[in-house]
Protein backbone atom coordinates (compact mmCIF):
# COMPACT_ATOMS: atom_id res chain seq x y z
CA UNK A 1 0.00 0.00 0.00
CA UNK A 2 2.83 2.59 0.71
CA UNK A 3 5.70 0.19 -0.66
CA UNK A 4 6.05 3.18 -3.52
CA UNK A 5 4.57 6.09 -2.18
CA UNK A 6 6.49 9.49 -1.87
CA UNK A 7 7.35 11.38 1.51
CA UNK A 8 4.96 13.46 0.56
CA UNK A 9 2.00 10.77 0.14
CA UNK A 10 3.11 9.15 3.19
CA UNK A 11 2.90 12.69 5.27
CA UNK A 12 -0.57 13.32 4.06
CA UNK A 13 -1.51 10.22 4.90
CA UNK A 14 -0.59 10.62 8.26
CA UNK A 15 -1.54 14.50 8.41
CA UNK A 16 -3.71 14.14 11.53
CA UNK A 17 -1.08 12.47 13.67
CA UNK A 18 1.69 15.15 12.68
CA UNK A 19 1.75 16.67 15.91
CA UNK A 20 2.82 13.22 17.53
CA UNK A 21 5.76 12.87 14.84
CA UNK A 22 7.25 16.51 15.73
CA UNK A 23 7.05 16.36 19.00
CA UNK A 24 8.70 13.26 18.99
CA UNK A 25 11.76 14.65 16.74
CA UNK A 26 11.43 18.43 17.65
CA UNK A 27 14.71 18.61 19.43
CA UNK A 28 16.31 16.96 16.24
CA UNK A 29 14.51 19.62 13.71
CA UNK A 30 15.32 22.60 15.73
CA UNK A 31 19.22 21.56 16.63
CA UNK A 32 20.18 19.96 13.31
CA UNK A 33 17.39 21.33 10.38
CA UNK A 34 16.74 24.62 11.52
CA UNK A 35 20.03 25.89 12.69
CA UNK A 36 21.43 24.86 9.07
CA UNK A 37 18.62 25.86 6.68
CA UNK A 38 18.75 29.96 7.10
CA UNK A 39 16.01 29.80 4.33
CA UNK A 40 13.66 27.24 5.88
CA UNK A 41 13.42 29.43 9.53
CA UNK A 42 13.45 33.32 7.19
CA UNK A 43 10.49 31.36 4.49
CA UNK A 44 8.53 29.65 7.27
CA UNK A 45 9.23 31.18 10.97
CA UNK A 46 10.36 34.74 9.53
CA UNK A 47 13.75 34.53 10.90
CA UNK A 48 12.64 34.13 14.19
CA UNK A 49 14.96 31.93 16.90
CA UNK A 50 14.61 28.44 16.31
CA UNK A 51 14.48 27.72 20.42
CA UNK A 52 12.00 30.36 20.42
CA UNK A 53 9.65 28.60 17.85
CA UNK A 54 6.27 26.76 19.45
CA UNK A 55 5.52 23.27 18.57
CA UNK A 56 2.37 24.32 16.87
CA UNK A 57 4.50 26.73 15.00
CA UNK A 58 7.02 24.13 13.80
CA UNK A 59 3.86 21.54 12.83
CA UNK A 60 2.17 24.15 10.62
CA UNK A 61 5.32 24.60 8.85
CA UNK A 62 6.39 21.13 8.26
CA UNK A 63 3.01 20.52 7.09
CA UNK A 64 3.55 23.28 5.01
CA UNK A 65 7.00 22.21 3.52
CA UNK A 66 5.89 18.13 3.61
CA UNK A 67 2.95 19.26 1.22
CA UNK A 68 5.41 20.88 -1.09
CA UNK A 69 7.21 18.59 -3.74
CA UNK A 70 10.33 20.48 -3.83
CA UNK A 71 11.20 19.89 0.04
CA UNK A 72 9.10 16.99 0.72
CA UNK A 73 11.94 14.58 0.06
CA UNK A 74 14.48 15.92 2.23
CA UNK A 75 12.51 16.73 4.65
CA UNK A 76 10.66 13.72 4.91
CA UNK A 77 13.40 11.44 5.31
CA UNK A 78 15.08 13.43 7.87
CA UNK A 79 11.97 13.14 9.49
CA UNK A 80 11.77 9.65 9.11
CA UNK A 81 14.67 8.89 10.06
CA UNK A 82 15.15 10.71 13.19
CA UNK A 83 11.58 9.22 14.76
CA UNK A 84 12.76 5.61 13.83
CA UNK A 85 16.32 6.30 15.80
CA UNK A 86 13.78 7.15 18.46
CA UNK A 87 11.62 3.70 17.92
CA UNK A 88 15.01 1.31 17.85
CA UNK A 89 13.37 -1.20 19.51
CA UNK A 90 10.00 -1.20 17.01
CA UNK A 91 12.36 -1.13 14.67
CA UNK A 92 14.25 -4.68 16.08
CA UNK A 93 10.36 -6.05 16.17
CA UNK A 94 9.50 -5.96 12.88
CA UNK A 95 13.35 -6.54 11.43
CA UNK A 96 12.73 -9.62 13.14
CA UNK A 97 9.25 -10.64 11.97
CA UNK A 98 9.83 -9.87 8.89
CA UNK A 99 13.30 -11.64 8.37
CA UNK A 100 11.20 -14.58 9.94
CA UNK A 101 9.25 -14.61 6.71
CA UNK A 102 12.36 -13.63 4.28
CA UNK A 103 15.77 -13.01 4.70
CA UNK A 104 15.58 -10.54 1.71
CA UNK A 105 12.18 -8.86 3.38
CA UNK A 106 12.59 -5.20 1.45
CA UNK A 107 11.70 -7.42 -1.96
CA UNK A 108 8.40 -8.70 -0.58
CA UNK A 109 5.87 -7.09 -2.34
CA UNK A 110 2.94 -7.80 0.07
CA UNK A 111 2.90 -10.07 3.65
CA UNK A 112 0.53 -12.75 3.80
CA UNK A 113 -3.05 -11.52 6.07
CA UNK A 114 -2.41 -14.05 8.79
CA UNK A 115 1.40 -13.18 9.37
CA UNK A 116 0.56 -9.70 9.13
CA UNK A 117 -2.15 -9.94 11.69
CA UNK A 118 0.69 -11.72 13.97
CA UNK A 119 3.29 -9.06 13.37
CA UNK A 120 0.85 -6.35 14.30
CA UNK A 121 -0.84 -7.84 17.06
CA UNK A 122 2.88 -8.24 18.66
CA UNK A 123 4.02 -4.49 17.78
CA UNK A 124 0.37 -3.20 19.28
CA UNK A 125 0.82 -5.38 22.32
CA UNK A 126 4.55 -3.89 23.01
CA UNK A 127 4.42 -0.39 21.28
CA UNK A 128 1.06 0.76 21.09
CA UNK A 129 -1.30 0.86 18.22
CA UNK A 130 -0.23 4.74 17.35
CA UNK A 131 3.65 3.79 16.94
CA UNK A 132 3.23 0.89 14.85
CA UNK A 133 0.70 2.28 12.39
CA UNK A 134 3.33 5.02 12.37
CA UNK A 135 6.38 2.90 11.82
CA UNK A 136 4.48 0.64 9.08
CA UNK A 137 3.63 3.88 6.58
CA UNK A 138 6.83 5.37 7.53
CA UNK A 139 9.25 2.37 6.75
CA UNK A 140 6.33 1.40 3.77
CA UNK A 141 5.78 -1.95 5.63
CA UNK A 142 4.28 -3.84 2.84
CA UNK A 143 1.12 -4.68 4.70
CA UNK A 144 -2.21 -5.96 2.99
CA UNK A 145 -4.24 -2.94 2.50
CA UNK A 146 -7.19 -4.69 5.24
CA UNK A 147 -4.69 -4.46 7.67
CA UNK A 148 -3.60 -0.91 7.04
CA UNK A 149 -7.06 0.10 7.48
CA UNK A 150 -7.85 -1.84 10.82
CA UNK A 151 -4.43 -0.53 12.25
CA UNK A 152 -4.94 3.06 11.48
CA UNK A 153 -8.37 2.69 13.27
CA UNK A 154 -6.43 1.18 16.36
CA UNK A 155 -4.04 4.21 16.31
CA UNK A 156 -6.99 6.42 16.03
CA UNK A 157 -8.63 5.16 19.11
CA UNK A 158 -5.61 5.04 21.35
CA UNK A 159 -4.98 8.44 20.04
CA UNK A 160 -8.42 9.36 20.99
CA UNK A 161 -7.92 8.00 24.47
CA UNK A 162 -4.37 9.28 25.28
CA UNK A 163 -5.99 12.59 24.14
CA UNK A 164 -8.64 12.27 26.37
CA UNK A 165 -6.40 10.99 29.65
CA UNK A 166 -4.15 13.95 29.21
CA UNK A 167 -6.96 16.11 29.25
CA UNK A 168 -8.25 14.47 32.43
CA UNK A 169 -4.51 14.51 34.22
CA UNK A 170 -4.12 18.28 33.24
CA UNK A 171 -7.83 19.24 34.62
CA UNK A 172 -6.57 17.24 37.92
CA UNK A 173 -3.53 18.67 37.65
CA UNK A 174 -5.07 22.30 37.66
CA UNK A 175 -7.39 21.42 40.47
CA UNK A 176 -4.42 20.21 42.45
CA UNK A 177 -2.79 23.54 42.00
CA UNK A 178 -5.68 25.24 43.04
CA UNK A 179 -6.05 23.58 46.13
CA UNK A 180 -3.13 24.05 47.14
CA UNK A 181 -2.88 27.92 46.19
CA UNK A 182 -6.41 27.61 48.00
CA UNK A 183 -4.62 25.76 51.23
CA UNK A 184 -1.34 28.15 51.28
CA UNK A 185 -3.80 31.06 51.36
CA UNK A 186 -5.76 29.61 53.81
CA UNK A 187 -2.43 29.15 55.58
CA UNK A 188 -0.94 32.60 55.19
CA UNK A 189 -4.47 34.19 56.27
CA UNK A 190 -4.49 32.21 59.51
CA UNK A 191 -0.54 32.63 60.53
CA UNK A 192 -1.03 36.76 59.53
CA UNK A 193 -4.66 36.58 61.86
CA UNK A 194 -2.96 34.05 64.79
CA UNK A 195 -0.06 36.53 65.08
CA UNK A 196 -2.17 39.38 65.55
CA UNK A 197 -4.08 37.72 67.91
CA UNK A 198 -1.12 36.73 69.65
CA UNK A 199 0.19 40.57 69.33
CA UNK A 200 -3.58 41.84 70.85
CA UNK A 201 -2.93 38.83 73.74
CA UNK A 202 0.17 40.52 74.59
CA UNK A 203 -0.86 43.62 74.44
CA UNK A 204 -4.08 42.91 76.50
CA UNK A 205 -2.06 41.10 79.60
CA UNK A 206 0.25 44.26 79.32
CA UNK A 207 -2.75 46.40 79.70
CA UNK A 208 -4.02 44.57 82.44
CA UNK A 209 -0.85 44.62 84.35
CA UNK A 210 -0.18 48.28 84.29
CA UNK A 211 -3.83 49.02 85.15
CA UNK A 212 -3.45 46.79 88.28
CA UNK A 213 -0.37 48.42 89.25
CA UNK A 214 -2.09 51.90 89.02
CA UNK A 215 -4.92 50.54 90.83
CA UNK A 216 -2.69 49.20 93.56
CA UNK A 217 -0.86 52.84 93.24
CA UNK A 218 -3.88 54.50 94.27
CA UNK A 219 -4.69 52.44 96.97
CA UNK A 220 -1.67 52.92 98.72
CA UNK A 221 -2.21 56.48 98.06
CA UNK A 222 -6.32 56.44 99.32
CA UNK A 223 -4.78 53.83 102.09
CA UNK A 224 -2.34 56.25 102.98
CA UNK A 225 -4.38 59.70 103.19
CA UNK A 226 -6.92 57.81 105.74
Amino acid sequence: MYKNASYKEKYAALDEWLPSIIEVVKRDLKNEHLRKDLAFIKKYFSSKNPQKISTDEMVEAYRRALADESNANELGEFITARWLLKHSELYEHFERELSQISPDFTALDEIETEAAKEIVSGSVQSFGALPTYLFAVLNSVVFPSDIFHQLQHHAREEHGKQKEEATISQERQSLDNMQRSFEAEIARTTDKYEKKIAGLQKKYITDTENLKKQIAALQRKLNEKQ
